[in-house]
């Protein structure tokens, strides 16, 4: 909520894109990078008292010149007015520096060098981004409006990413461009949605699904119209994922329907529509997604397409930290 408050505060928003140049990135992949871009953020998160002993995080907010000299620092959740202080104090430190590292053109900023490929994840070429999002919900008549929560924030829909590989994206197209023809979705795809996708996120990071927790489960495609331009399919998801086979006894669990409307352009060779649903009730927390509310509770998902070209869409999945286990469908 300090995050929300602070990024939506309008002279916040004015200092951040005039007067520095903002940078985002994933601390859980930075500070454990073995190349220049981890060396240079651990080097400046130091210098700014954020030590993450022992490999602990280092998030927050800084300040820092080019050379990485440290003009302020605060963790997530300050309110706009402390921000706004700290920015200011920052700008002036930045003034007072001597001209070698303040004015244009003074450091000299080399290439980043090969990358830690093992914090590193790249987009899927010639694949396939969703964009997903999920929310808590309350019955109403015969349907349902936003849930309550007394959680800050939890009302709130939350924002993730599906990836799929050139490969995947073929293996979801029909052997037989029939009307009425049934398919399952390829195993390894089905495992990913299921256990990373399938999930609640909206108070903060999800426990994903091991693959013991999944219950049961049954996704299909069928194609439901073909043109000479175009394969129109539905897609059908049953899920029960919990952590004990004995769903009275699960601490954490999702029973949960889908259905998706997915079109597919012979001619461009792409998917232009990869729409799907999801409600179900869940129920538990997570470690690090707590104040869940008591008992199972509506659960929706939306999932659709992604510009692949667009950056704020280039965020990689939350569960792809996880490399092979995603990708791979272990």
């Amino acid at each position: 909520m300090g995050r929300a408050l602070t990024f939506a505060d309008a002279t916040v928003i004015k200092m951040a894109t005039e007067q520095f140049i903002s940078v985002c990135t994933d601390d859980w992949y930075t500070r454990r990078r073995q190349d220049d871009e981890g060396t240079f953020f651990r080097r400046m998160a130091t210098a700014s008292g954020r030590k993450g002993d022992g490999g602990e995080t280092r998030q927050g907010i800084y300040v820092f010149a080019a050379d990485g000299t440290s003009l302020g620092y605060k963790n997530a959740g300050q309110h706009p007015d402390i921000m706004k202080k700290m920015f200011a104090e920052a700008l002036a430190k930045f003034q007072n520096l001597p001209a070698g590292q303040r004015e244009p053109g003074s450091i000299l900023v080399p290439t980043h060098g090969k990358l830690d490929a093992k914090y590193t994840r790249e987009l899927p070429a010639d694949g396939l981004i969703l964009r997903t999002h999920a929310r808590i919900l309350d019955a109403k008549g015969d349907g349902y409006v936003v849930g309550k929560t007394a959680m800050p924030g939890g009302s709130q829909a939350s924002r993730d990413f599906i990836w799929l590989t050139k490969q995947e994206v073929a293996a979801l197209l029909p052997t037989k461009p029939e009307i009425g023809f049934s398919y399952p979705v390829p195993e390894k795809i089905a495992l990913r949605l299921a256990r990373y996708h399938l999930v609640d996120n909206t108070r903060g990071e999800p426990s994903f699904w091991k693959k013991a927790d999944i219950r049961a489960k049954a996704m299909t495609l069928t194609v439901v119209a073909t043109t000479t331009e175009e394969i129109e399919l539905t897609l059908t998801m049953n899920a029960t994922l919990a952590t004990n086979v004995d769903l009275a006894k699960a601490e954490r669990g999702f029973e949960v329907a889908s259905l998706g409307k997915l079109r597919y352009s012979t001619a461009k060779q792409k998917f232009v529509q990869f729409d799907v649903a999801s409600l179900g009730q869940h129920w538990g927390d997570h470690h690090h997604n707590g104040e869940a509310r008591a008992g199972k509770n509506p659960l929706g998902l939306w999932w659709t397409l992604a510009e692949m070209t667009k950056a704020s869409n280039t965020v990689w999945p939350q569960g792809i930290r996880d490399k092979g286990p995603y990708l791979d469908g272990e």
